[in-house]
């Protein structure tokens, strides 16, 4: 089975050094949005902090294979026209 690497941002504190064996690129998608939410709710203020985050998956050898990126915008609240 294949091994894919989660790593968060580009940053080196967010690297996954080990990596987890999935069936396939489909299950590694899947992970990747679960494993996105976790980090959401340990995260939550530092992600309002900075408006945005990145979950980069790669293969052993360290292609990415595709990224998860959340951002935030926080506008002012507009009251309605009549």
């Amino acid at each position: 089975m294949p091994r894919y690497f989660f790593h968060i941002g580009d940053t080196e504190g967010g690297l996954d050094p080990d990596g987890i064996e999935l069936a396939d690129d489909n299950t590694a998608r899947v992970e990747a949005a679960r494993t996105l939410g976790v980090i959401l709710q340990d995260k939550a203020g530092e992600f309002w902090n900075e408006r945005c985050m990145s979950l980069i998956v790669t293969d052993e050898a360290g292609l990415i294979l595709f990224v998860l990126d959340i951002s935030a915008l926080q506008a002012p609240a507009v009251t309605r026209r009549a």
